[in-house]
């Protein structure tokens, strides 16, 4: 008489529990400690990001002094007056030369003309073809003239004369987060002197 053999059911490994599956899920534990890795690595990118920025800002006031100083210069030499363009706006900047010589932007205009007197100033090939960008992170913060007190928008101009004379301004540069005191390059008439130290731009606008 055979032998009838009960085989016992196989197990296995990856046999899904009901139970365990229905309550899959991150535990409260889990999601803290990956919220506390993603602050350690911001941590350690941040302080390296804002170095970075420093660095950027720093070497665009001292390209800055020397750019001041070249303008000034080369109003002298050209016997033209000369203007540094600054655009608050979108943070670009440029250089423009007199096209003829006049009184700043007065050029002769037909009596009664109703049409805007063209500009006397034209663009100076020599510092760039195109409006020159700031590095990313850098921003105008503000431009002060005696004349006209403290700007934040729009467009802005520092005259030099050819006589060595240049417009008393102050022009502020910072960074995008605005989060420390700016630097200030300071035109010192009448030799043109340009002068750099940190600042509050908020006390010019008093």
């Amino acid at each position: 008489m055979a032998r009838t053999v009960r085989r016992r059911p196989r197990t296995t490994f990856f046999r899904k529990n009901s139970r365990s599956t229905s309550n899959a899920g991150f535990t409260l534990v889990e999601i803290l400690i990956v919220i506390a890795i993603i602050a350690f690595i911001l941590s350690l990118g941040l302080p390296a990001i804002e170095r970075v920025t420093s660095y950027k800002l720093n070497s665009t006031a001292r390209r800055f002094v020397g750019l001041l100083k070249t303008v000034r210069n080369d109003a002298i030499l050209l016997s033209t007056i000369h203007r540094l363009a600054v655009n608050l706006e979108d943070n670009t900047y440029w250089v423009e030369a007199q096209k003829k010589k006049a009184l700043l932007d007065q050029v002769p205009e037909e009596e009664n003309s109703k049409e805007p007197r063209p500009s006397n100033f034209a663009l100076a090939d020599k510092y760039a073809s195109d409006p020159i960008p700031l590095p990313d992170g850098v921003v105008f913060d503000g431009l002060f003239k005696e004349t006209e007190g403290l700007r934040r928008n729009g467009l802005a101009y520092i005259h030099f004369f050819p006589n060595g004379y240049a417009e008393p301004s102050i022009l502020f540069l910072n960074r995008a987060s605005r989060a420390d005191n700016a630097y200030a390059l300071e035109i010192v008439p009448p030799l043109g002197k340009v002068e750099i130290f940190r600042a509050d731009v908020e006390e010019y606008a008093k």
